[in-house]
């Protein structure tokens, strides 16, 4: 058997697909890493400032 099985070929639309779930899951993550380091950035510049940090845990 030199050719994979039918079924094991991507069409463009489900590789579109697939891109875009990358894409999405990609900017998901870059905005979560952006939110939590300016959380990070307002703690320590509080704790700068010499005002009560409480931590959430």
């Amino acid at each position: 058997m030199s050719q994979y099985p039918q079924e094991y070929y991507y069409s463009p639309s489900q590789y579109q697909a697939m891109q875009w779930q990358g894409v999405l899951g990609t900017l998901m993550g870059v905005v979560m890493l952006v939110a939590m380091g300016a959380w990070a950035f307002s703690v320590v510049r509080k704790a700068f400032k010499g005002e009560e940090v409480k931590f959430p845990l």
